[in-house]
């Protein structure tokens, strides 16, 4: 990016928290750029009242164009083809359209989403292999309320504390703990000095209230250096948990 012109244009593909933190981001970073956000659906169509208002108001503050309910079918050298077969100009562009996961489980016997990602039950087992256990991303997992838990760091820890007491509990004879994942919030930085941290249900629906502003970027903050920090640090911000198990079995779990 650094190597753009003044007045050259950053198209960014997609309409989730990525593409709005990388919109966000880039037109903070260089003024003097335009920058183009092109969405499937609308633009933050997933938060609460208070919290679209302040993401329209950043943007509008960025000078930030979107382009709503747009399909990209084909991304260029020089920008991209929307599915109506409109060329959009731009000198870069950023995608930032979802996830995907590594095909090996497709190539499998195992039980995958059309997304190929692991079918697994509440304990993050495979409902195909009993032996195989999946967490994160590479998980197709039910979260509350039953819906799929969604890919991201929010659900890999606890997907994985989840696998770990599971087999745990299965190799020393104990009872299998109940699977209470569930969602608190979503943060989504609007620059270095704006943010929106967005309540939500455990099943992941947005609450009508939302922090915004400046203590939300704070906040954000605090989160992502607690959970960097914890990541070096796992013992002292993870909690510990020991199960002694007195046989391994030629059949033990694996973990994906």
């Amino acid at each position: 990016m650094a190597s753009l012109c003044a007045g050259a244009t950053v198209l960014v593909v997609g309409g989730g928290l990525t593409s709005i933190e990388a919109a966000t981001e880039i037109a903070e970073a260089r003024p003097d750029l335009g920058v183009v956000l092109v969405a499937r659906g609308g633009l933050g169509d997933w938060l609460s009242e208070k919290a679209r208002r302040h993401v329209r108001a950043a943007f509008d503050r960025f000078g930030i164009t979107v382009r709503e309910h747009t399909d990209i079918a084909r991304v260029l050298e020089s920008g991209a083809v929307t599915g109506a077969g409109e060329i959009i100009q731009a000198e870069m562009t950023v995608w930032t359209a979802g996830f995907a996961v590594h095909p090996i489980p497709t190539a499998t016997t195992l039980t995958v989403s059309d997304t190929g990602r692991i079918v697994v039950d509440e304990t993050m087992r495979s409902i195909s292999h009993p032996d195989v256990y999946a967490i994160g991303d590479a998980a197709l997992a039910p979260g509350a309320g039953g819906d799929p838990l969604r890919m991201s760091c929010a659900s890999g820890v606890p997907t994985a504390y989840q696998a770990a007491d599971a087999i745990a509990a299965r190799l020393t004879g104990r009872a299998v703990p109940r699977n209470d994942i569930g969602y608190t919030g979503q943060c989504v930085s609007l620059g270095r000095r704006d943010a929106i941290v967005q309540w939500v249900t455990p099943d992941d629906r947005p609450r009508s209230t939302a922090l915004t502003g400046r203590a939300a970027a704070r906040l954000e903050e605090f989160v992502c250096k607690s959970a960097a920090w914890s990541v070096s640090h796992p013992t002292t911000m993870m909690p510990s948990r020991r199960r002694r198990v007195t046989a391994t079995s030629p059949n033990s779990p694996h973990t994906a």
